[in-house]
């Protein structure tokens, strides 16, 4: 019965045939590699940092606009393997609104936040809210809005609301 050797010996075997080094130094080495990583604590990509941010910045600001929001970050199958993510969905007044946050770390000529918003990703943004409506069995007037946001992690950063932005 052969049994699994232990993850550092594997990669000691690994190391030792690339370094050249004996098998006791290789071991020491990967302990050493192993150890290091898990002192790490696991780091955000910068641009889903920026972009959770600008998410934050965008729903404060919908809430003193008097939004009342009721998810974020909803994710949902629909269509069999067909996928929509809505960032915010809101209530103004008797009108439900699926927000689409758009950030960009600085403003630049010609790159508008809102123009991320293709023709694709606005089908499946419609998909996905007649599916919201229709599982929950809601029939209510709703729209959908862009919300620009630019700069998050500035001290004051620059936030634009597209209202009505496309029709479903």
């Amino acid at each position: 019965m052969a049994f699994a050797r232990p993850w550092w010996s594997r990669a000691a075997a690994r190391i030792a045939a690339v370094v050249g080094a004996n098998r006791g130094r290789a071991i020491a080495i990967a302990r050493r590699r192993m150890d290091s990583r898990a002192a790490e604590p696991p780091t955000e990509a910068a641009h889903r940092r920026v972009g959770r941010r600008g998410e934050e910045c965008a729903r404060a600001f919908l809430e003193r606009q008097g939004y009342r929001i009721i998810a974020a970050n909803l994710r949902q199958q629909f269509a069999g393997r067909r996928w929509a993510e809505m960032d915010l969905i809101a209530w103004q007044g008797r009108t439900l609104v699926f927000v689409e946050v758009k950030t960009r770390a600085r403003r630049q000529e010609g790159f508008a936040a809102e123009r991320a918003v293709h023709r694709g990703k606005r089908r499946r943004l419609i998909a996905g809210a007649k599916n919201y409506l229709c599982l929950r069995g809601w029939r209510c007037a709703y729209r959908f809005d862009v919300v620009s946001v630019y700069g998050p992690d500035q001290p004051r950063p620059e936030i634009e609301l597209l209202r009505d932005a496309f029709r479903g």
